[in-house]
């Protein structure tokens, strides 16, 4: 029995948890004179995550601006290999891994 409620509780905490929804904690103590006793069940609500649409419009500037900023520095070019995947190829060493400067 308590394998199963191992498995049960490791299944229920593996599940993801989604904004706007409520997530359940709950445990019991067990006596073996008594059975079970003490248990406790907490509910918690996950909060919708807050969106700022100024904020986002600023993130967007900023993400496109280190585009540029990589594109420029790096210069990319992209060719096909004999099996027709896209290999890219840079103007400076580590930009292959993220190198802006």
């Amino acid at each position: 029995m308590k394998k199963f409620m191992m498995v049960a509780a490791l299944v229920a905490y593996a599940s993801p948890a989604l904004a706007g929804s409520y997530v359940s904690t709950w445990g019991c103590k067990f006596s073996r004179f008594y059975g079970y006793s003490n248990c406790r069940s907490t509910w918690t609500k996950i909060p919708d995550p807050v969106s700022d649409p100024e904020q986002e419009r600023l993130d967007g500037i900023a993400r496109q601006q280190e585009d540029a900023k990589w594109e420029a520095f790096c210069k990319p070019t992209f060719r096909a290999d004999e099996y027709g995947v896209h290999r890219a190829s840079y103007a400076k060493k580590g930009c292959e891994f993220g190198r802006t400067e």
